[in-house]
């Protein structure tokens, strides 16, 4: 017959088991809870990130879109300045930036737009080239001998009165006459206005010239 002490030793056994398999069961419960709320966290975190894809695509789907359309513009807005046979059709886009900026981008258009609004107006943060001096001296001497010129004419005619004051006022405005010619030259070829040393050798070609024909008009009086 089982004694006392096998009971207690079965009794101590068996508490024992319970409590090894509670643990085990504690164990496994906090090891499901902790796998659970990884998973959660790694859903989270995967939802997260294809919402923040789904931004950048529809980002970056709209910045091509606005591209493109801006690009068009300004395209044809080049076009407009320096002729539409030079521009030609738009051109395809080219390598794909790695890593594209949103705002380094539309500055980048924004730049190329003030820059085309400039070579409308004349005027681009350039230099023409170095010849256009001479140029410029050349407009003011053919203004100024242009200019004497038709004051002689004036005076010989006979036909108008005050023929005198009629032909220094045309020499006058011959001279002033130069720098607008030039303005006007160099902002069809060049897109840029005059600088002053383009400005002073025109003009002073301009009196130049009227001084050296001056006997000419003297003559005429």
């Amino acid at each position: 017959m089982p004694t006392d002490a096998d009971y207690t030793t079965a009794v101590a056994a068996y508490l024992k088991e319970r409590a090894d398999a509670e643990a085990e069961i504690r164990a496994a419960v906090a090891a499901y809870r902790s796998e659970s709320a990884r998973l959660a966290a790694s859903v989270e975190a995967a939802r997260t990130a294809r919402d923040a894809a789904e931004r950048a695509a529809a980002d970056a789907a709209a910045l091509v879109a606005e591209t493109d359309t801006r690009v068009a513009v300004l395209w044809r807005a080049l076009g407009d300045v320096v002729g539409h046979r030079r521009t030609g059709p738009t051109p395809s886009a080219g390598e794909p930036d790695p890593g594209p900026d949103a705002e380094r981008v539309r500055a980048r258009l924004e730049r190329s737009g003030r820059l085309l609004e400039l070579a409308r107006q004349g005027e681009l943060p350039i230099d023409a080239p170095r010849h256009t001096e001479l140029t410029a001296a050349a407009i003011g001497l053919c203004g100024g001998a242009l200019a004497v010129y038709l004051a002689l004419r004036l005076l010989w005619s006979g036909a108008f009165p005050f023929a005198e004051a009629l032909a220094a006022l045309t020499m006058f405005l011959g001279i002033a006459a130069g720098p607008i010619a030039l303005g006007m030259w160099l902002s069809w070829q060049y897109r840029v206005r005059p600088r002053p040393g383009q400005t002073i050798a025109c003009v002073g070609a301009a009196v130049f010239a009227v001084c050296a024909l001056a006997g000419l008009f003297m003559q005429g009086l």
